[in-house]
């Protein structure tokens, strides 16, 4: 689990270079890299490069595009800072590897800034190298929450990597450039970053304190950017255009298989109101918006916030952006969800997780099941349409178990049940907790961890074993999707909201998984 750090911290590492003579050869071209970086650096932050089945994996049939809204936060910090600087999204398949390297030849860059999730590392490190190949004077700069939880596994496992940002990173990329600049940079100042010390050892600076006022980020969260072409996933859109805000960063709950705190802390801070509000004037007004999709990971977490940000939306007029969001059952009441109808709010994205309370206390969902079944039906009796969430085999469980978690989400009925196993990321307390259950599959790629498909799973529950949970994982879908009272649901919901489709392209998502083989 990722700890923050007031000290420097030494790891030693094991480089992938081979012999000691390569690895003192590529660490003298860094040097000489860093010796020789522009005094007005060309930047660019690059979405990196890979397949559509790497992010969407069966139902790449249906994939959704989100703006990348940790990089665009950057881009637009950069940008009013007044560096040159550059965003490239490959993920519409625009690109092909010979096209993005005739790019970066094209416009040299000085650096280069890839977002790192775990899912994607593979493909990560894949384009590092691709650009290190092209751009070998480019300083490559990895971010995100991968980044921050295995800085010094990262450095090892990619050469082509010279920094890691932790955590957020408008100040620590804004430090690091301008150190770079000087003729004798020291990183050792720097805080929030993770660097080759030497050939064998990585320097892991103390943390930063996060930004304490979010209303200091450039208006606007994405700037001049064309958004026409991100059109979400089916689950995560009530009406088109949609484009998705976040009106907070950090969390406080300690979910065991969630990574929500890592990069950006467990204390929330939130903008204010009145920037909310801006925001969405400009999402709505300038950029064609008809939908919102607020991507904060507990939206309802401060009632009295959201209750305000709900009375002003009605006031200025921005009701009538449809909008989903994702929050926590034990965050909702009656009176909450009636004015977020009113403000708007057609869909709720809830975290059920498991219909057994021992699940629940093993993950520290720190939740009772009768009161994610109450706060269900509450969504239903405000017209609210629903996608819930649950996790099959956690630690603990056996195949009975399993069936009451499927029968549980049958009854609770919501429009769109989504049904995942566990993926326990290297580092998270639920990762220890597999690891102690004696189910972890060892040595498995990073491009394995993707939530989706679960042909050969990270965890496999010894009391299960791997072809029922991959069983389990199947027959959950049909199960649910064949049941009358949710197909009742969806007929409620098309008459509330319409979306007619929206749900022929969930239906086709879940098609392609039941479908799916390995």
């Amino acid at each position: 689990m990722y700890i923050a750090s007031e000290k420097l911290t030494i790891h030693p590492i094991q480089s992938s270079r081979g012999n000691i003579v390569e690895a003192t050869a590529a660490h003298r071209q860094l040097l000489e890299r860093i010796s020789r970086f522009h005094s007005k650096p060309k930047i660019l932050l690059l979405e990196p490069y890979y397949p559509p089945e790497a992010a969407w994996g069966s139902v790449k049939v249906e994939q959704g595009y989100l703006p990348p809204l940790g990089t665009l936060s950057i881009y637009r910090w950069l940008q009013e800072k007044r560096y040159d600087v550059d965003f490239i999204d490959t993920q519409f398949g625009d690109f092909t590897e010979e096209t993005l390297c005739a790019l970066l030849k094209d416009q040299q860059y000085d650096l280069v800034g890839l977002p790192l999730f775990t899912s994607t590392a593979d493909y990560v490190f894949s384009t590092a190298a691709m650009v290190r190949n092209v751009l070998p004077e480019t300083i490559i700069v990895y971010g995100g929450v991968h980044a921050t939880s295995m800085p010094a596994e990262t450095l090892a496992e990619s050469p082509a990597c010279d920094f890691v940002i932790l955590r957020e990173g408008e100040e620590t990329i804004t430090e690091l450039i301008e150190s770079l600049k000087t003729d004798q940079p020291d990183f050792y100042k720097i805080k929030g970053l993770a660097w080759r010390q030497d050939i064998e050892t990585v320097a892991v600076n103390p943390d930063r304190t996060l930004l304490p006022n979010l209303d200091d980020l450039p208006l606007g969260m994405f700037g001049d950017l064309d958004l026409s072409r991100y059109i979400p996933h089916p689950t995560q859109y009530v009406r088109l255009p949609n484009y998705p805000f976040v009106s907070q960063r950090g969390c406080p709950y300690p979910c065991t298989f969630c990574e929500a705190n890592v990069a950006l802390g467990k204390k929330v801070r939130l903008y204010s109101v009145e920037r909310t509000i801006e925001e969405l004037k400009i999402l709505k007004y300038e950029k064609g918006a008809r939908g919102i999709y607020f991507q904060d990971s507990t939206f309802t977490l401060n009632r009295r916030y959201v209750t305000n940000l709900f009375e002003m939306m009605i006031k200025n007029g921005l009701n009538d952006l449809l909008w989903s969001c994702t929050t926590r059952t034990d965050r909702v009441d009656p009176d909450l969800l009636q004015l977020m109808y009113e403000a708007g709010c057609r869909n709720i994205l809830y975290g059920i997780e498991s219909g057994n309370q021992q699940s629940l206390d093993v993950i520290k969902k720190n939740i009772t099941v009768e009161r994610q079944q109450q706060a269900v039906e509450w969504t239903h009796k405000a017209k609210i349409t629903m996608v819930n969430s649950f996790i099959l085999c956690l630690p603990g469980e056996t195949e009975e178990m399993v069936e009451k978690t499927i029968n549980f989400a049958k009854s609770l009925a919501s429009q769109v049940s989504l049904f995942y196993l566990p993926v326990p990321y290297p580092g998270s307390e639920l990762y220890k907790i597999c690891k102690e259950d004696g189910g972890i599959r060892e040595n498995a790629k990073w491009s394995e961890y993707l939530s989706i498909d679960f042909d050969n799973p990270i965890y496999i529950n010894p009391r299960i074993g791997k072809e029922r949970m991959r069983y389990w994982y199947k027959q959950a879908y049909v199960s649910y999707y064949s049941s009358l009272k949710v197909w009742k649901a969806n007929l409620n919901s098309l008459i509330w909201n319409g979306g007619i489709h929206r749900y022929w392209r969930g239906i086709n998502a879940v098609r392609s998984l039941v479908t799916h083989k390995a």
